[in-house]
């Protein structure tokens, strides 16, 4: 505290052992506003409660209180005068740190101050306080230059230019009571007394105290007091109104201050006041005299007026005390609230008045608060017009009204308010007030409680399984799904209020007591159970059920899952299982299953321990390489290679030994199965080893009988047939008998006319050869076309014997070529036409509309999620549904459409001859309609969309690879708005794939231009808060397009495969730095590094994480591989096999962005994970999500029983930290520790020196 205080204190100290009160310095503080100060000071601290007058008025010793009170005004109050005005303090703090304070009081009628806000004031003020009677007394007065005008009153002051300290009680009287005089508003006394003294001003008005004080201070011996207004100041002391006794302590002593006391307190501020008055003497002699003889005259008169005036004024003086004591605490009361006070104008919606608190809440200036159509402005556009009409129709019907509406602060943000409006009669005219209060949190929890309600409802009531809330007690339903009206055909209505039992839901009579009964103590889990539905038809339902609190109340969940059909395949599989089993040791071929990875013998039938002479406990449980069944070990290595091409194989001929040594010839066909999750082969071996012998003499036999396999016809001169090779029957249908003696004319199809056997007959006697393609008839009336050699055969003489003909039927050669120009052609799955096809028929569409001037489209289809199905059911069942899909789309088209398989699951269609764009439209709705209908396949039903691009010529291009090119890039953006859409091609899609390509190329250059960086984010132990690791993120800053997210170019790297490249580089970079920290400071903990799958996929990733760790000397626990939940759900055994490698190298592994995927949770016990991190999507919500929360509790509580450590990530608000901590979460990260840093920036913040001999982690 200033030196007053220091002073009081060592005074006091020689009065008692405790200070027994302090008197700090004067201080201003805020009367009729918070601009307006008044002349006051302080007398006591609330901090010093127990020392000096307070804590004797808790003790009850008055007498000595009131001796210090005295004795402080009597040797203090010069001082304490002569420091007033020193400080400025608002009324807000004087009242929560004083105790009593000394204050001027005016005990004029508030009238002649003017309005009502100081009537507010001093209401609120004598609400409040309780105040002695005065002690001092001070005029307003009129001071001057000696050289300068010298008026004695207000009524000579105009013409003048008076200056007057800006919103002080001086400035409001003549504001207010004279408007008309000339005014200069200045900021303090100080500032008034240098204007005037400067000429800036012919006059000023203050208190006496305070501006005879501020001229000695400033030593401004050129002004005087030239006069007198009819205002006063009084000075009283005021202390809160729960201190009455102290009040009549102090008022005591006031009464008993004698007059010499009085102007001993006032002479520090008034002795020696330069007063150039003297125009009363002189004026006295001219009037005095008569005045004072007409004064006694009437004072007779104005005493007896006077007594009845006496009663009236009292009463005004009562009425403006109420009025004072209300405009203060009216005053008082606005401006505490955190709601804005305004008012304004009826006529133009102008408002005239805002309390301070505007300006905060907008963050507009009060000024501009007060400028017409303000608030019109400042409404948010969509709620303007219903706004304004709702205030003006409700203002002029004369109702008071309340609406909520937002506004748009200074700064763009959207603030709620709820606006309460009062309509006042004022002299004026009718004015509006009210009180805006700031609802937006409301507002926003509103908006996210209702979001949450909605999520509830779409999850509960979407759910397949009956869902249940029953009240615990009696089991009355709550509240049920759709699906419980869907199963049971019981609707919600009828359901709710109700039992299960007073339903007759149950299939067992009187289960529903005793289950109720079971369910008060533990909780159900899948329990088996029949169920009845309304139409009698009975389900049986998996049961569970959980404890959960509703309002306060007891409650059930209850979940049941309709397992009929499972029963039903459960029974056929057993059935299934059971007709396998007898057909497999029934059949006379050799049936062997054996494991794929490593030829384990599962079972084997009798057949085959026939041929091989091995008994069941021989070969079962051993590996076919153990039993040495292959002759020849490629044998095996072949058959599964050909499978896996194909899928399965039939016709494989390999040599298998049998127990005794002998070789046998098996016929083999094998046929892909799993088996409990392990690829396994199916072997159907038949012994073929004598049929082959056979096959093999016939086959020298007929060699020898038969030299070639083409026919042979033998004819004479005559043109009779002489001879006929069985070739000859196999290809003509006729037998040797039949043939043999008949014209070779038996042969003829009628095709060649009698030109083209007389050329033949020409050239062969010319010749005596001719050969060419003929097309004859067979027996069967079949025509076949064959390759006909006819020779002539001379004796010796040269003379032609016979002619002998050489056939072969080219039929299947014929076939062949059709087939393969078909093959060429078309889709050899769907069997539509392929791009050569389509695009031919496009090349030609174009040229016709060329010509013809007419219009198409090309229609590009892409199933939606195809490679789902492929994944999970096979390639097999994805082809038989690619060829549901052909059929049903080439049943929506004309006939001179086309639709084509371009590969995978593409589709494109051609429309040519359309009139308009809107056909194309049309087209396409209708191909997307016909997905509406499930397809079946393989025992499977499929729902599946697509998405359509369309592109339309000439509009979008006049040749094919234009067109196609655009409608690709229409269909991807049909896929990228959400799939099972049309969409026609706009030159903007061109853009984004340039961009696109644009975006691959500058990554492919990126490492070369140095421009990728590491950033990392440190990760926090929760009981030590100590540093325990980091995370590194990559970054890409380029020259020209600045930061690109990784969200953006990491898929891209992805697809085009730079991922590899880009994985490298993290791990080598990532280790070099933890190889500098390592050097140079504590160590801290692992660094951890994320890994793609196609990173994962790659061959020797072990050794090559080993061969970076040896480059740069790190431990391997010095490394944590962060690999994301979906990897290693889709690729279950790959990845399990891959992570043991991993960690046989010492590796941490973590699984990211857990919760996300589709965890299984007997198959991720398996894993050798360490760490499960929290996917920061669960996060987010906490702690006020009470689902996030489930969850998050669930994950932290399954990586305790896995003994992994569990890691919260994207953790970013302190709330969320202590969630955590007290759910024992063991490690976060987020922007609540830091956000990514460059690697200086890290070491700078977050790691420490080296220490000697210390291996310690770093402190955070």
């Amino acid at each position: 505290m200033p030196q007053c205080l220091r002073h009081g204190g060592e005074i006091w100290c020689g009065l008692t052992e405790k200070a027994l009160i302090a008197f700090t310095q004067p201080v201003e503080f805020a009367a009729l506003s918070r601009n307006q100060p008044i002349l006051g000071a302080a007398a006591m601290a609330e901090a010093q409660f127990r020392t000096g007058a307070a804590w004797l008025w808790q003790r009850r010793e008055f007498v000595l209180a009131e001796l210090a009170l005295k004795l402080a005004v009597n040797q203090f109050g010069q001082r304490l005068l002569r420091d007033v005005a020193e400080e400025v303090f608002f009324i807000d703090e004087m009242v929560a740190t004083v105790n009593i304070a000394v204050v001027f009081e005016r005990q004029s009628l508030a009238a002649k101050f003017g309005g009502d806000a100081l009537l507010r004031r001093i209401a609120e003020r004598q609400r409040d306080l309780a105040f002695t009677r005065p002690y001092l007394d001070f005029p307003i007065v009129i001071l001057a230059r000696r050289d300068g005008p010298q008026p004695p009153r207000l009524s000579e002051l105009y013409g003048l230019k008076i200056a007057v300290v800006q919103d002080y009680a001086p400035h409001e009287l003549l504001r207010n009571r004279h408007p008309d005089l000339n005014l200069l508003p200045l900021p303090s006394v100080v500032a008034a007394l240098q204007a005037l003294a400067t000429g800036q001003a012919d006059a000023m008005i203050g208190d006496l105290a305070s501006s005879v004080w501020s001229m000695r201070q400033l030593k401004l011996k050129d002004l005087q007091v030239s006069g007198e207004t009819p205002y006063r100041y009084q000075l009283a002391m005021a202390a809160p109104k729960s201190q009455a006794t102290l009040i009549g302590i102090i008022d005591k002593l006031f009464a008993e201050l004698s007059a010499e006391e009085i102007a001993a307190l006032q002479e520090p501020w008034v002795g020696g006041v330069l007063d150039s008055r003297s125009v009363w003497h002189d004026r006295l002699l001219s009037y005095g005299i008569p005045t004072l003889l007409l004064a006694l005259l009437i004072l007779a008169a104005v005493l007896r007026v006077n007594r009845r005036l006496h009663q009236e004024v009292n009463e005004r003086m009562a009425l403006e005390g109420r009025l004072r004591d209300s405009e203060l605490h009216y005053r008082g009361m606005v401006e505490s609230l955190n709601a804005i006070a305004w008012q304004m104008r009826l006529s133009d919606y102008c408002f005239t008045y805002v309390s301070p608190h505007a300006e905060k809440l907008l963050g507009y200036p009060l000024e501009d608060w007060l400028q017409p159509g303000f608030w019109q402005r400042t409404l948010h556009p969509e709620d303007a017009a219903r706004a304004e009409h709702y205030c003006v129709s409700e203002s002029q019907a004369g109702r008071d009204h309340s609406l909520d509406y937002r506004m748009l602060a200074a700064d763009g943000r959207v603030v709620w308010i709820r606006d309460i409006v009062t309509l006042i009669n004022a002299e004026e005219g009718t004015v509006l007030r009210g009180l805006m209060i700031d609802i937006s949190e409301a507002k926003r929890v509103e908006q996210a409680q209702r979001l949450s309600e909605e999520k509830f409802e779409l999850v509960f009531h979407n759910c397949p399984d009956v869902l249940v809330i029953a009240r615990r007690s009696d089991g009355m339903l709550l509240t049920v799904n759709r699906t419980f009206e869907q199963q049971l055909g019981i609707s919600a209505a009828e359901a709710i209020g109700k039992t299960a039992s007073e339903l007759g839901i149950w299939g067992l009579p009187g289960i529903g007591p005793l289950l109720l009964d079971r369910l008060q103590q533990e909780t159900l889990n899948n329990v088996e159970m029949p169920f009845n539905r309304r139409n009698g038809d009975q389900f049986t339902g998996l049961v569970s059920a959980q404890h959960i609190d509703i309002d306060g109340q007891a409650a059930l969940v209850v979940s049941v899952r309709d397992i009929t059909e499972l029963k039903r395949t459960q029974r056929q599989l057993r059935l299934s299982e059971e007709k396998f089993a007898k057909a497999f040791h029934a059949s006379p071929d050799g049936l062997l299953i054996t494991r794929l990875h490593d030829g384990q013998i599962l079972e084997a039938n009798d057949g085959f321990f026939r041929i091989t002479g091995y008994d069941s406990q021989q070969v079962i449980g051993r590996s076919t390489l153990e039993i040495g069944l292959w002759a020849d070990l490629r044998d095996r290595d072949k058959m599964i290679a050909k499978m896996r091409e194909r899928g399965a194989l039939r016709d494989f001929r390999a040599w298998i030994n049998t127990r005794d040594g002998q070789q046998r010839l098996g016929d083999l066909a094998v046929q892909s199965i799993v088996i409990e999750g392990d690829p396994c082969m199916l072997i159907i071996a038949r012994d073929i080893t004598e049929r082959e012998q056979m096959q093999a003499r016939l086959h020298q036999a007929a060699t020898v009988f038969e030299s070639t396999a083409e026919g042979v016809m033998i004819t004479d001169l005559d043109q009779r047939i002489t001879a006929v090779n069985r070739a000859f029957s196999a290809i003509t249908g006729y037998s040797e008998a039949e043939a043999l003696g008949q014209s070779p004319r038996l042969l003829s199809s009628g095709k060649h006319d009698s030109a083209f056997y007389a050329a033949m007959w020409h050239q062969l006697a010319a010749e005596g050869h001719w050969q060419g393609e003929i097309c004859n008839k067979r027996k069967n009336g079949e025509l076949y076309p064959e390759w006909l050699t006819i020779s002539a055969v001379r004796d010796q003489s040269g003379q032609i014997t016979h002619f002998v003909g050489v056939f072969a039927d080219i039929s299947s050669l014929k076939q062949a070529q059709d087939r393969l120009d078909y093959q060429a052609h078309h889709d050899p799955l769907t069997g539509l036409p392929n791009r050569m096809l389509f695009e031919s028929r496009l090349d030609n569409a174009l040229n016709d509309a060329r010509t013809d001037h007419q219009r198409g489209a090309v229609l590009f289809l892409d199933l939606d999620r195809f490679k789902h199905i492929n994944d999970s059911l096979g390639h097999p069942v994805g082809d038989q549904l690619l060829k549901s899909i052909a059929l049903r789309l080439r049943e929506q088209l004309r006939d001179i459409d086309t639709v084509a398989r371009l590969g995978g699951d593409e589709f494109i269609v051609l429309l040519p001859g359309l009139h308009q764009p809107r056909d194309a439209e049309r087209v396409a709705t209708k191909l997307l309609t016909c997905f509406h209908a499930p397809f079946q396949v393989d025992g499977h039903e499929f729902f599946i969309s697509a998405s359509i691009g369309i592109s339309l010529f000439p509009e979008d291009g006049s040749d094919v690879a234009t067109l196609v090119k655009n409608a690709d890039a229409a269909m991807y953006s049909s896929k990228a708005k959400g799939r099972n859409r049309i969409e026609f091609y706009t030159r903007n899609l061109t853009f984004q794939a340039t961009e696109r390509m644009t975006l691959e190329l500058e990554l492919r250059r990126a490492v070369e231009r140095d421009e990728l960086s590491l950033h990392y984010q440190p990760k926090l132990c929760l009981s030590t808060g100590k540093l325990v690791g980091a995370e590194a993120l990559i970054r890409w800053r380029h020259p020209v397009f600045g930061e690109i997210p990784p969200d953006r170019f990491i898929p891209l790297a992805e697809e085009n495969g730079m991922i590899l490249q880009l994985g490298d580089w993290v791990l080598q970079e990532a280790c070099r730095q933890m190889r500098t920290w390592q050097d140079q400071h504590a160590p801290f903990g692992p660094l951890s590094v994320n890994l793609s799958g196609s990173q994962l996929r790659q061959a020797q990733l072990g050794e090559r994480i080993a061969a970076i760790l040896a480059t740069f000397g790190l431990g391997a626990d010095k490394l944590q591989l962060e690999i994301t939940e979906s990897f290693i759900m889709t690729q279950a055994e790959e990845a399990l096999l891959i992570l043991h490698e991993l960690k046989e190298l010492g590796l941490q592994l973590a699984i990211d962005d857990f919760g996300t995927g589709y965890s299984s949770l007997s198959y991720l016990k398996r894993l050798p994970l360490d760490i499960l991190k929290i996917d920061k999507s669960f996060v987010r919500g906490l702690p006020s999500d009470p689902d996030d929360a489930a969850i998050t509790r669930a994950i932290i509580a399954l990586g305790r029983s896995l003994q992994m450590t569990v890691i919260a990530e994207g953790v970013e608000t302190k709330a969320q930290e202590i969630f955590l901590t007290s759910e024992g979460c063991e490690q976060i990260q987020g922007y609540v520790i830091s956000r990514p840093l460059s690697a200086e920036s890290f070491a700078a913040n977050f790691l420490g020196p080296l220490p000697i001999g210390s291996t310690e982690k770093a402190p955070l």
